[in-house]
């Protein structure tokens, strides 16, 4: 008689039996032997906490991070060790950590030996700097040491130096670091051959080269020759090799290998823009272009740009073509043999915007910028022309100065800055710094007389950021603090003291005091019938400060709490201190790779009699500062 097996017995054979979870809480950490460092010191390095739930992949993160700060402070041979004891249903857990630190080494020196054509007060001089002893070791310094000593060589044409490093122990504690170095022989750039170039002219690459025929090899010119090409805008791929000369020693031939972009170009691009106002919104952008990026194969560009502008009118219930604007762009990369781009634009825009007056603006610019060091300068002169026409929406005459010296501005200004952000989309490190001045004239008509004014217009800002690390509820959290000053100021020289409204200053809106609407902080140039400022005259002083917290929440996500301080002032002599307004508000963040997108909420402290709004929403794309 054959016995019969359930399948479904069977199929519980081969497969595995699946349990519930169960969700593991830490509810204590305990840290043995953390002797020299306190109890909070350690806790601080290691990412598990208690409270929250037990994760067996960090226990091993845990211990590399235990050892790693233990070794940056001399203990060489330190040993951690975890205990895990489990609660009877395993809802909780109790994670013990046990370090054995062993003895602490002190950094006693630092050794060369082996160097000739560098002589050992040079390597001192060079790769020593800053480094102190007779403290805890630090292998990471040494590291550092290694490295400088490796650029050394690598930038004094010894690209095929060996660099070994050895630990010598002395009275059990004492540690040096011995280098020994094998030179070999110095390199020379015999040749430079270049592959893969079809359109571009050989000497668009051998300008943009630091190193030439007849030089010693160089690591760090050779790293700035291909940042160079790259910057050229000609090429998808740039790789810089060095192949030896098989019958001259020392020698070597420079190999460049490029991958050029298509020449001609072709784009399409859509945004979207806000205007906080009370008649205008957000309207969208679309932008059609295209250019040659290698005019006859010189590196020479020319493109052309058209961008109409679509928005929603409320008060008609319809969609309107804001504006239009058509820019003309020629770019030269060099200027006077130096790596000074300039260049030439010129646009025509269109200005149809509702409730307002509607205007034409002819504008020519030409453009040179230079990087320095450490800086960065450009210069320009200019040319506008500007012609205001009455739409019947607004009268123009109601509205003071509108309409004086706006119909031609001339002017040339000089620009500088210099930037150390650590990211340009979102720094947490450094600051920048900026100061720009200009000579502009304008020239109008008034009363069928020509009217002209002479002004110069100064502009400086400072912005600063910074890692802040608030201990909240025992916790010490990572957030950036960002701030900036920002001051300008218009000086008349004479004429008719009327300044073009298209050159004034402008404070309110998404990037500057964001518990007002864009351009609606400042003296007023239209109000509607309660009394309440729907467009503004801009002004010839300006002044803002800006706090902000930026606080990491989740994924791509950031939050915002800032405190905003402004205001524009008619005149220079009208400032009063009293008169700055203030806001304050909350945003959330997206962080993308194209930067942050960004909405805010701000809400006037000090609301004046002729805002319409206590607050204000702004969509923004990057950081306000």
């Amino acid at each position: 008689m054959k016995s019969r097996i359930p399948i479904i017995f069977f199929l519980a054979l081969l497969l595995p039996v699946q349990l519930p979870a169960v969700d593991t809480e830490i509810n204590r950490i305990e840290i043995n032997n953390s002797a020299p460092f306190s109890r909070a010191e350690l806790i601080d390095v290691i990412r598990s906490e208690e409270g929250a739930l037990f994760e067996p992949r960090l226990i091993k993160l845990d211990q590399i991070l235990l050892s790693n700060f233990y070794r940056k402070q001399g203990f060489l041979t330190v040993k951690v060790l975890d205990t895990l004891k489990f609660s009877g249903n395993r809802e909780k857990v109790a994670l013990t950590y046990t370090i054995q630190p062993g003895p602490r080494f002190y950094l006693q020196g630092i050794t060369f030996t082996g160097n000739k054509d560098i002589d050992s007060t040079r390597l001192r001089g060079e790769v020593l700097a800053d480094v102190s002893f007779h403290i805890p070791i630090d292998e990471s310094i040494v590291g550092i040491v290694k490295q400088r000593l490796e650029d050394l060589y690598y930038n004094s044409g010894k690209p095929f130096v060996e660099i070994n490093l050895d630990y010598r122990f002395q009275q059990d504690t004492l540690v040096y670091a011995d280098f020994t170095i094998k030179e070999n022989q110095t390199v020379t750039i015999k040749d430079i051959r270049y592959i893969g170039l079809q359109l571009v002219q050989k000497f668009i690459i051998r300008r943009e080269l630091e190193i030439k025929k007849g030089d010693i090899y160089n690591r760090k010119k050779l790293d700035q020759s291909q940042q160079n090409l790259y910057g050229t805008g000609l090429f998808q791929f740039v790789r810089l090799e060095l192949e030896p000369d098989k019958e001259a020693a020392g020698q070597a031939t420079l190999i460049i290998r490029v991958k050029e972009k298509e020449a001609r170009w072709i784009g399409l691009y859509m945004g979207v823009a806000h205007e906080q106002q009370e008649f205008y919104g957000s309207k969208a952008e679309f932008t059609f272009e295209g250019g040659h990026r290698n005019l006859f194969g010189t590196g020479r560009s020319a493109s052309l740009h058209i961008t109409p502008s679509l928005m929603y009118e409320s008060s008609r219930n319809k969609l309107i073509n804001a504006e239009n604007e058509i820019t003309f762009k020629f770019v030269e990369p060099w200027i006077g043999y130096t790596r000074t781009p300039g260049i030439f634009q010129i646009s025509y825009h269109q200005f149809r915007l509702p409730n307002s007056a509607d205007f034409d603006l002819l504008r020519a610019s030409f453009e040179v910028h230079h990087k320095f060091e450490k800086y960065e300068a450009n210069a320009t002169l200019s040319a506008k022309q500007l012609n205001q026409l009455d739409n019947g929406q607004i009268d123009l005459t109601k509205v003071t100065d509108f309409d004086e010296g706006q119909s031609r501005v001339y002017g040339i200004s000089l620009y500088g800055k210099r930037d150390t952000r650590n990211n340009l989309f979102n720094p947490d490190h450094g600051a920048l710094n900026d100061l720009s001045i200009s000579f502009s004239q304008s020239v109008g008509q008034i009363d069928m007389q020509t009217v002209t004014n002479q002004y110069i217009t100064l502009i400086s800002s400072w912005q600063r950021y910074q890692p802040w690390r608030p201990n909240i509820l025992g916790k010490k959290l990572e957030w950036v603090l960002a701030s900036r000053l920002k001051g300008g100021i218009i000086y008349e020289l004479g004429g008719s003291k009327s300044i073009p409204i298209s050159e004034r200053f402008y404070a309110g809106g998404a990037t500057s005091v964001r518990g007002y609407g864009e351009q609606l902080l400042g003296p007023a140039a239209v109000l509607n019938e309660q009394g309440q400022i729907t467009s503004a005259a801009g002004g010839k002083m300006l002044f803002l400060a800006n706090i902000e917290a930026r606080i990491p929440l989740f994924w791509l996500l950031m939050g915002e709490v800032f405190i905003d301080a402004g205001n524009v002032w008619s005149e220079i002599s009208d400032f009063r201190p009293l008169d700055i307004r203030l806001s304050t508000g909350l945003g959330l963040a997206l962080l993308t790779p194209l930067g942050p997108i960004r909405i805010d909420y701000g809400y006037k402290l000090t609301r004046r009699l002729i805002d319409p709004t206590p607050d204000s929403f702004h969509l923004g794309i990057y950081f306000a500062f």
